[in-house]
């Protein structure tokens, strides 16, 4: 299920000429951010937050139906106007910081995730994020370092700022200084 919190997200950071550009502007009735982001548009989002904006103008028949529309996600649209990854990814917590299981999950920009939930996260299953989430916990953490660099060469094509993504070690020393 796609997080709710990322329609407001996207609404905020998203350049309506760009997407209009990237979907053939001729396929939008206006391609005006008025027309885009009207109130009864936002409503249908809301209520169907697991749909894509795409879905959402093709089903409300703001749009011609159109297969890359339809599947066109709002992080891949975001990636491709410039933003970094941890502007447009989340991270959904189940538990607390004492690994107890929360009444309601919590979801938040990476950006905005405390250091020391950084610290566990890389920790516990940092081989099995993807590479959109290894930058964008890279970008978040040069924010906490102040310009304290850990660029370590490995042979690997998969390089990371501070080691190699396999190793479960490599943050270790990094993530004290942040803390």
């Amino acid at each position: 299920m796609r997080p709710i919190e990322r329609i407001d997200n996207f609404l905020q950071k998203v350049n309506w000429d760009k997407l209009a550009e990237r979907w053939n502007c001729e396929l939008l009735h206006g391609c005006t951010p008025e027309f885009n982001i009207s109130k009864e548009t936002l409503d249908y989002w809301k209520k169907n937050p697991d749909q894509r904006i795409g879905q959402v103008f093709i089903n409300l028949g703001l749009i011609l139906d159109s297969l890359k529309i339809w599947n066109d996600e709002e992080s891949d649209i975001l990636a491709s106007q410039g933003l970094p990854p941890e502007e447009y990814l989340y991270w959904t917590s189940l538990y607390d910081k004492d690994d107890v299981l929360l009444d309601q999950p919590i979801t938040r920009l990476i950006k905005d995730l405390e250091t020391s939930h950084i610290k566990a996260i890389l920790k516990l299953c940092y081989k099995n994020l993807s590479e959109d989430y290894k930058k964008a916990f890279d970008n978040t953490l040069q924010k906490y370092l102040s310009g304290v660099t850990y660029d370590i060469e490995t042979s690997s094509t998969n390089n990371f700022r501070y080691g190699h993504p396999n190793d479960d070690n490599c943050f270790e020393s990094m993530l004290q200084k942040i803390e």
